[in-house]
């Protein structure tokens, strides 16, 4: 791949919302393509993200009830973008997102520059409220090389009518990767073969990245504590955590996102801590007890144990990740189901786990040969 590593490879990726796994599968891709040219991310808002827009769906309840929400959660939003956004423009070289959204200027940027989209849920219809062209890389012409790593729908299917409006931007694709197994079904359902299934970048880029990211300056305790890090109100996780960090002797922390918000009772809080923070939180955590995907996956990339909630949607990346490394035990319906099956104490052969990993990242790195190389 002579003089590959002086190209510029333009990401189109979700940065915008203020979420952990978001900002730091970001980051795992730039470290990642980095191997392959020189990645810039497009800093693109999604039109609901932004301050307008997040206010906009705050008051859509109504006039009263429309302040009081907005009121209620200006603070934590204004605590979250000073947060997210300075880790991003610390971590990643942005670019205009005009281009990737009209078309206009696509002429001033690199001739011989890659395209590529993913990870995250790029192509979630759901989520982005329809088809976003940066996603989708609509305004780019087909003459340039696109490739998708890890992209998700977020989804198990997709119904006919977000098949037929996604099918000819995808057909446009030189190389498309997707972060599940499900996923490589709708391809071929709408007539795209040839993709694979990688796994999130966090689990494939290089494993000591997260290490030298950590930041230890606001630990809630030494280390053995039983950490919650829950997306979806639960109180049965709440109670879930109480109760085994008693009966572990240890204490127990929650990641919490409104700092006018008290902690639930029996837990300490580390209320929006910095991605460095927050992965310190899981590295010396003696349990983890989540409902989130890239908490499961920073727990296996940690080596720490495990109780995996299910959330009432978008859960099949959860069961994929844990059913590829054979985890699928630590999945609860809900806390009875886990002490029923004492799952905080079944241990974990982290060998195999690691040995998995590895194995993975062969596969990624295999892809990526082939996706940026030259000659292809």
């Amino acid at each position: 791949m002579a003089d590959s590593n002086n190209r510029t490879i333009y990401v189109s990726t979700i940065i915008d919302s203020h979420n952990y796994g978001t900002v730091l599968q970001a980051v795992a891709t730039r470290d990642i393509l980095g191997r392959y040219g020189r990645p810039v991310f497009v800093d693109y808002c999604r039109p609901q993200w932004t301050r307008s827009g997040w206010a906009h769906q705050k008051m859509s309840g109504g006039r009263v009830n429309g302040f009081l929400k907005l009121a209620a959660g200006l603070g934590a939003r204004l605590r979250s973008e000073r947060v997210f956004r300075p880790f991003i423009e610390g971590q990643l070289s942005l670019c205009d997102a005009g281009p990737f959204l009209t078309g206009v200027g696509l002429d001033a940027l690199d001739r011989d520059a890659l395209f590529c989209v993913g990870s995250d849920q790029t192509w979630n219809i759901e989520c982005n409220d329809g088809i976003d062209p940066v996603y989708f890389l609509e305004r780019i012409p087909d003459d340039r090389r696109k490739v998708a790593f890890a992209a998700s729908f977020g989804r198990p299917k997709l119904d006919d009518e977000e098949a037929n409006l996604t099918r000819p931007l995808l057909s446009g694709f030189d190389a498309i990767s997707v972060r599940e197994r499900s996923s490589i079904d709708i391809l071929d359902k709408m007539g795209i073969p040839g993709s694979v299934a990688l796994k999130d970048p966090v689990l494939l880029c290089d494993e000591n990245l997260w290490y030298r990211l950590s930041d230890c300056s606001r630990l809630p305790f030494d280390s053995g504590y039983v950490l919650l890090y829950m997306l979806n109100p639960n109180p049965d996780m709440i109670s879930y955590t109480v109760r085994v960090s008693k009966e572990l002797g240890v204490r127990a922390c929650v990641v919490t996102f409104n700092p006018l918000r008290l902690p639930p009772h029996g837990l300490r809080a580390a209320c929006l801590p910095t991605p460095g923070e927050w992965l310190n939180l899981f590295c010396n955590a003696g349990l983890v007890v989540t409902d989130s995907f890239h908490g499961t996956c920073f727990s296996l990339l940690f080596n720490r144990p495990m109780v995996v909630f299910d959330p009432a949607k978008y859960s099949v990346r959860l069961h994929d990740v844990l059913s590829d490394f054979d985890l699928l035990d630590r999945r609860v319906l809900n806390s009875q189901d886990a002490f029923n099956r004492c799952v905080h104490r079944n241990p974990i052969e982290w060998r195999v786990v690691n040995e998995g990993l590895k194995l993975e990242r062969t596969k990624a790195r295999e892809f990526l040969d082939s996706a940026f190389s030259p000659a292809s």
